[in-house]
């Protein structure tokens, strides 16, 4: 009985509709000039799926760190929207996001893993989830390496004792219970799982590993920060250890040894060849039961990373390295292509939704870019925007950042807002009103700092040729535009 008044629930929301089933992977961390997009990592299983689908080659996060791009790109909002730039802070419950708008329309919805980082990815999960028996919301942990943490650290460890490979397995399970009830009821299916790697600790079986052997991995050309660039743009964030544990330290102005980055470089690669693995296996099980041609598939992270560039490892800043992100879905009955178009992870959630024929989400920031799928060298934005907060400065941009995770936002001393355009990325860092939560927009001296960086001839294969000289000084009209259009912009969003 129950399954027949589903069955009838999800016919109703998908009458008249091809109601196509979702699947939707997260990675963490993962870069965008990667496999597919140019560098060395080895993604056959990704390669392999952007030959189907739409690759967004300029997609961008709203904020790189974790937990609030994951609470910005789920729920389709800016973090100013709902003040969340931190590991404290959440957008409303009664906030909808990308998995509920499909529970609302009738689809069956499966989470798995790092959608969202609070709640071990299950935050607000009656709204969001279905969670039937047997299939609750399955949380993620992090992985652990003998001498390594979520700060840093790297190991070769068997399957079974990392966790996103319990995460496939598991995953696995829930889709196919998922295509068999789509098979017997009709009812189409969200299922979405969010792998940890390569979120350090970088934990990858010796299989994959030994996928590197022979393969020349060279440092970042500009190892250090440039003299041009304002300290405040900089923040030690990631704790370089090789697998024995030892450590090495680096700065600003000094790198580790050139065999250090080799061998960090290495194992990040062998986690994101780890990730491409688990998504090869789920790609293969929609093949064996005859649903892929029936299912969007989606693809991205929720930010990017750097790996040695200006002598900085990790995320949390405003360069391109972090803030672009590698995104491709794969549509039935849509052309495979490639875009150039500048887009946004906001915008997933109303793009998802009218490629599935569901009502657009009301209220959100991000737009319905399902344009570009058949049209995909229209450019639908021209500008896409970012934001990261700074503290313990000291008062003055003159000095490197601290994290800013679990800093009350009323703490921060500064914020830097960013935009990229077709041939520049823009940043100013401005003094954080911490009584209002808003910047103060008429700041002079040290109590603010401008970035300015050219992108002509970038084709997103090679970042360590761009965001190395700070040109703000040199090409002041273009700063200026710039600076007018990031505050008018914030100012209104």
């Amino acid at each position: 009985m129950l399954a027949a008044l589903v069955a009838a629930g999800a016919l109703a929301a998908c009458s008249g509709r091809s109601c196509k089933n979702v699947l939707y992977i997260l990675a963490d961390d993962l870069r965008a000039d990667l496999g597919v997009y140019g560098q060395p990592a080895l993604t056959p299983n990704l390669d392999k799926l952007a030959k189907d689908s739409l690759v967004f080659g300029r997609a961008y996060c709203q904020i790189s760190v974790c937990a609030p791009s994951r609470m910005s790109f789920m729920t389709g909002h800016r973090p100013d929207t709902y003040q969340v730039w931190n590991f404290i802070d959440t957008v409303p419950l009664t906030t909808q996001s990308t998995p509920g708008h499909f529970k609302d329309n009738g689809y069956l919805t499966l989470g798995l893993g790092k959608a969202f980082h609070q709640a071990g990815g299950a935050w607000n999960a009656d709204k969001y989830w279905d969670q039937p028996d047997g299939y609750p919301y399955y949380k993620y942990t992090a992985n652990s390496c003998p001498h390594g943490n979520e700060g840093g650290g790297e190991c070769t460890e068997v399957d079974d004792k990392i966790y996103d490979w319990h995460l496939r397995t598991t995953a696995l399970t829930y889709l196919q219970y998922a295509m068999s009830n789509r098979n017997k009821t009709g009812q189409p299916f969200y299922v979405s799982v969010g792998f940890r790697d390569p979120h350090a600790p970088w934990a990858a079986p010796k299989r994959i590993q030994d996928l590197y052997n022979g393969v020349e991995i060279a440092p970042a050309k500009n190892k250090v920060l440039d003299s041009s660039i304002p300290l405040i743009a900089w923040s030690s964030q990631l704790a370089l250890k090789l697998e024995n544990g030892t450590g090495f330290g680096f700065g600003y102005d000094h790198s580790p040894p050139d065999w250090v980055v080799e061998d960090q470089r290495r194992h990040y690669y062998a986690a994101a060849s780890y990730t491409d693995e688990h998504v090869g296996d789920l790609i293969n099980a929609l093949h064996s039961a005859g649903q892929y041609d029936d299912t969007i598939v989606v693809f991205h992270t929720d930010h990017g990373y750097m790996l040695g560039e200006h002598s900085y490892w990790e995320k949390k800043n405003n360069f391109d390295p972090t803030v672009r992100v590698p995104m491709m879905i794969k549509v039935p009955g849509k052309k495979p292509a490639r875009t150039e178009s500048l887009t946004e992870l906001i915008d997933v959630f109303p793009t998802l939704a009218s490629l599935a024929d569901l009502p657009a989400p009301e209220g959100v920031d991000g737009m319905d870019v399902s344009a570009l799928f058949d049209n995909p060298k229209h450019a639908v934005k021209q500008a896409a925007y970012h934001q990261y907060p700074a503290c313990n400065m000291h008062g003055t941009t003159n000095h490197t950042r601290a994290g800013c995770n679990n800093a009350k936002r009323g703490t921060f001393d500064f914020m830097g807002y960013s935009v990229r355009v077709d041939l520049w990325r823009y940043t100013v860092w401005v003094p954080w009103d911490g009584d209002k939560l808003v910047p103060v927009w008429d700041a002079t001296g040290n109590q603010t700092a401008e970035e300015l960086y050219s992108h002509e001839g970038d084709d997103g294969t090679d970042f360590d040729a761009f965001e190395n000289v700070n040109m703000a000084t040199t090409h002041p009209d273009v700063a200026s535009q710039l600076r007018a259009q990031v505050k008018d912009f914030f100012t209104k969003h």
